[in-house]
């Protein structure tokens, strides 16, 4: 089976990748990650441009509709400039979301800011104290003048510029739902702060604020939830891929030109062995990720794909090798690598901030020893019935 992109996947890929490299030059991530919004305005309309907010959504709201793979190539191209703009969290994410749960009316009024690229949608689900996969300590009343939250979220990727909340809260039945929050909600106050990677996160407070339910609380709005991020954690490989991919790039350039002694760093064995070993790692990284894109392809076509599990397997697998790469990278291009002006440091940050996304390795690492894929041979042997002895 070949799982390398196909003319149009490896042209969408051109294209992004162009367009991105004509906005990031050396110093344009740091001085967008610094700016008021969080990213670059010029950049992002280039993005909508493109289409590229429209890959996630259907024909029917005016999307393209595009599948795993597509996604996989853009987000691909994203992480080979550290780019910060945010499609994945603000456009993909919640686009998906919407179509699952919500009524017509609210995907009509949802999904068209998001296909035009002037506004984005942020979803709040991590809690302080409260872990990933954790019911949601958020709640949600319904009373004679609607429906109202109580609580605290956090962090909140890009809530700052997002034009409403999708919220997951506890019902008074104990049923999970999601809900739309609108930005100037009363009752929501915000603290803004940034993440690891320097991108926009904050703490959101709910006070009897008004909310909207997207849809029906309970069982759906579980499954949608969790599908959701599936699609979610296999795109973000892609990133990662792409980041690595330029780290080490970015690093095997440096060690050529930098000298010691009189020599190139490159001309100590020890220092080639470890980049070495680390363009191994990409590569069976790359091999996970382009796995994980077929059996979202084969999930979307009505394969009977355990998507989650594929998800979680796949994250746990890259995330480990982005920690890897990110250390590697600082580590080989010593002091310099940690200085916030150079790029590398900014793709360390990135791939470190990719490992504690959509609740981080740990609870997909939890999800994955808890589930049946560590003992059952890999989906892509479906005809092979055989179980591991352990």
């Amino acid at each position: 089976m070949n799982l390398e992109p196909n003319e149009d996947q490896s042209l969408l890929f051109d294209s992004v990748d162009a367009m991105l490299a004509s906005y990031y030059k050396p110093g344009f991530r740091a001085e967008s990650v610094a700016s008021e919004i969080g990213w670059s305005a010029k950049a992002w309309e280039s993005v909508a441009n493109l289409g590229l907010t429209t890959l996630s959504i259907d024909e029917a709201h005016d999307g393209a509709g595009a599948g795993a793979s597509e996604l996989y190539v853009t987000q691909l191209a994203i992480g080979k400039h550290a780019a910060v703009e945010p499609l994945l969290e603000g456009v993909f994410l919640p686009s998906w979301l919407i179509a699952e749960l919500g009524s017509a009316e609210q995907q009509a009024a949802l999904l068209a800011p998001l296909v035009s690229g002037e506004e984005t949608v942020a979803v709040a689900h991590a809690e302080p104290g409260n872990s990933w996969d954790a019911l949601p300590a958020v709640t949600a009343t319904d009373g004679p003048d609607g429906t109202t939250l109580n609580g605290v979220k956090s962090p909140v990727v890009h809530a700052d510029q997002a034009i409403s909340l999708l919220v997951t809260a506890v019902d008074r039945n104990g049923d999970v739902g999601l809900y739309v929050v609108q930005r100037d909600a009363s009752g929501m106050s915000r603290v803004d702060g940034r993440t690891t990677d320097w991108t926009h996160a904050s703490e959101v407070r709910f006070a009897n604020t008004p909310a909207t339910p997207l849809g029906v609380s309970g069982a759906a709005a579980v499954h949608a939830f969790d599908i959701a991020f599936a699609k979610a954690r296999i795109a973000l490989l892609g990133e990662a891929i792409g980041l690595m991919d330029a780290g080490l790039s970015q690093t095997v350039e440096y060690l050529k030109s930098r000298k010691q002694f009189g020599v190139s760093l490159s001309t100590f064995q020890s220092l080639v062995h470890r980049s070495a070993d680390l363009y191994a790692e990409i590569e069976l990284a790359r091999s996970i990720g382009l796995w994980a894109t077929a059996m979202a392809e084969a999930y979307a076509s009505g394969d009977e794909t355990d998507l989650v599990t594929v998800a979680d397997d796949a994250f746990v697998f890259v995330a480990d090798a982005a920690r890897k790469a990110a250390e590697e990278i600082v580590q080989l291009h010593g002091g310099i690598g940690m200085t916030f002006e150079t790029s590398v440091s900014h793709y360390a940050a990135r791939l470190t901030g990719i490992t504690q996304a959509f609740g981080g390795v740990a609870a997909t690492r939890r999800r994955a020893v808890a589930s049946a894929s560590p003992t059952t041979p890999p989906s892509a042997l479906r005809d092979n019935a055989m179980t591991l002895v352990v």
